[in-house]
């Protein structure tokens, strides 16, 4: 079955071919939700085939109600085996796509699968990757990468258009791999959608509450958090901290935490629902990292109407405007990061107008309709290389 190869018009380029947008295939290898969202946006332009695992998407809306997308249809992919990359190449060949686009893998043989229908089908379609994390995390992520490093190299190379999230998360991409020929050109910005955001909106309750969520690992900063909630708790500050996640620094640091009676410890992998619930429970996020690229977790705190408090690092600091969804503290300073939360433990006005503003970034900003929108514009290529 020959491919319609028509791309997206670029005015005044004699290599493009005119065309209107009309199939787009999403591959998401991982980041179920965000796939899905991302997907239902394009959905609003052009017909769109979804490629991931159900039963992860199942899993990630379990009690909860996943949205209408009629113009969205799922192919089940688990991106494991021979027969799962044969059954994505006949799923493409069958839609004729205009665009195919991946979330970039995590994990040897989905790491290969992308190499291998991004080399096939090359020449026919525009190939879009979104780099999710442009420098790997430390701990277990820097470790992942190193064993994908080769795949993931080849593949940032051959596609048409690379995607990150935010200036930050472009200067770190471009840091690491300038060399390449065509690298500036060909990336382009996009937003971290909300995620884990269901239109529930339970009001806080008191005394002033704090969330961090998420694995805990080394870069996610919880010894700062720690120092910070040592120094509230000896000048009597009253607020409570919920930790909820798995991970190394957890279990190192679980002893000092829970000596505090206001600081409560969940470590295990909490499902998508409960996790809305904690969410909605607080009064805001807070985000000690020392390292970042963007934040899931930011993108869950604003589509539940919840400020942040986090660290001015890396693509945090291209979503979160100090005084306006959120406060900002230097990295790796625990006294700032204890007089900004003391500062919102005691201030409501203030709170009001961060909470507001987190509610207004995620109506905007971080809406999927106009990140949609916006990436039927970053697809087009001046030409394939």
């Amino acid at each position: 079955m020959p491919f319609d190869a028509n791309s997206i018009a670029v005015p005044g380029t004699a290599q493009s071919r005119a065309g209107v947008l009309r199939r787009v295939i999403v591959v998401a290898p991982h980041f179920e939700e965000y796939a899905y969202r991302l997907a239902r946006g394009l959905s609003e332009r052009c017909d769109v085939v979804l490629a991931l695992d159900l039963g992860a998407l199942r899993s990630e809306f379990e009690k909860r109600t996943l949205p209408g997308a009629p113009r969205v249809s799922l192919r089940n992919n688990r991106f494991r085996s021979l027969p799962d990359l044969v059954r994505l190449i006949v799923e493409i060949v069958r839609f004729r796509p205009q665009v195919i686009h991946w979330q970039e893998p995590s994990g040897l043989v989905k790491a290969v699968i992308a190499a291998i229908v991004v080399t096939l089908f090359r020449p026919f379609v525009t190939l879009a990757l979104t780099v999710h994390d442009p420098v790997p995390h430390d701990g277990r992520d820097a470790a992942v990468a190193r064993r994908l490093a080769l795949f993931r190299r080849y593949t940032r190379r051959k596609v048409h258009r690379i995607l990150v999230h935010g200036p930050s998360c472009r200067e770190q991409y471009l840091q690491a791999y300038l060399p390449y020929p065509h690298s500036e050109e060909r990336i382009a910005l996009t937003d971290h959608g909300v995620i884990l955001a269901d239109g529930i909106d339970m009001p806080p309750t008191e005394p002033f509450s704090v969330l961090m969520f998420g694995r805990m690992e080394s870069y996610k900063g919880l010894a700062v958090l720690c120092d910070a909630i040592d120094i509230l708790s000896a000048e009597g500050c009253d607020l409570r901290l919920q930790l909820a996640g798995a991970g190394p620094e957890i279990d190192a640091l679980e002893p000092r935490f829970t000596r505090h009676p206001a600081v409560s410890v969940d470590k295990r992998f909490v499902a998508a629902a409960d996790l809305i619930t904690m969410i909605q429970a607080s009064d805001c996020v807070v985000l000690p990292y020392t390292g970042a690229t963007q934040s899931g977790v930011l993108a869950a705190a604003f589509g539940n109407g919840r400020f942040v408090v986090a660290s001015r690092i890396g693509g945090i600091a291209d979503i979160v405007e100090h005084g306006e969804n959120g406060l900002l503290v230097p990295p790796g300073d625990a006294k700032s990061l204890a007089r900004a939360l003391q500062r919102v433990a005691t201030d409501k006005v203030l709170r009001g107008r961060l909470q507001e503003g987190a509610r207004r970034t995620a109506a905007e900003q971080l809406s999927w309709s106009r990140i949609a929108a916006d990436l039927v514009s970053r697809y087009a290529v001046e030409e394939r290389r």
